[in-house]
């Protein structure tokens, strides 16, 4: 046995520096190894990263859209609202007044669907995610109630033509129940508008925030 151990002993010492010399080939091989594994791991990160800050900011505009239109609709339904109660208020028996869509039946309500048709979505934590798929299904209520509210305007309020007087009591000279109820819907609609835009400036912060 110490004569195997003796021979074993000295095939060690006479091969010392080719055994130092691979191994420390393989500690350099296994380093590199790991180094391109880490580097390549840096590059999908930076790739994954990019990509998500590139859905969030491709999704900033369609809340902006939301704002924009939002601000046109309150600037126009404020101004015929006021003009309306002032008038009832003198005693007078003005125009209903009636907001209509430029250009569509609805408020654009379907940029949900693209975002997460593209797989943008995917981009955003969980909690952000749940929020928006929040936010546009409430959009898509507003864009039904409008289209109920526009289905009357164009049936029974553009059927009374441009005086109205038919929207009033010959007797009492006040607003029919029905047309009463009409007006409600406007002001309705513009109480949803302000709590979306509200809930729209938030989100476009959020993103703003989780793109950086």
């Amino acid at each position: 046995m110490s004569a195997i151990w003796a021979r074993t002993t000295a095939w060690l010492r006479t091969r010392r520096s080719l055994i130092g010399k691979f191994a420390f080939e393989l500690a350099i091989v296994f380093v590199g190894v790991t180094a391109a594994f880490a580097m390549e791991g840096l590059r999908q990160q930076a790739e994954e990263d990019a990509y998500r800050r590139g859905m969030i900011a491709a999704m900033i505009p369609t809340l902006e859209n939301v704002l924009s239109h939002n601000r046109d609709f309150d600037r126009e339904v404020v101004a015929e609202l006021a003009a309306f109660d002032a008038a009832i208020a003198r005693g007078e028996q003005p125009p209903l007044p009636v907001f209509r869509e430029q250009g569509s039946e609805r408020p654009p309500t379907r940029a949900w669907d693209a975002i997460v048709a593209t797989g943008a979505a995917k981009a955003l934590p969980p909690k952000t995610f749940f929020q928006l798929a929040l936010f546009y299904t409430r959009q898509e209520s507003i864009g039904e109630r409008y289209i109920r509210y526009n289905d009357f305007t164009e049936q029974r309020v553009f059927a009374l033509g441009p005086a109205q007087a038919a929207a009033y009591d010959p007797i009492t000279g006040l607003l029919r129940p029905e047309f009463v109820a009409y007006v409600d819907r406007l002001r309705d609609l513009k109480s949803a508008n302000d709590q979306i835009s509200l809930e729209a400036a938030a989100l476009k912060d959020e993103l703003t925030r989780l793109g950086r």
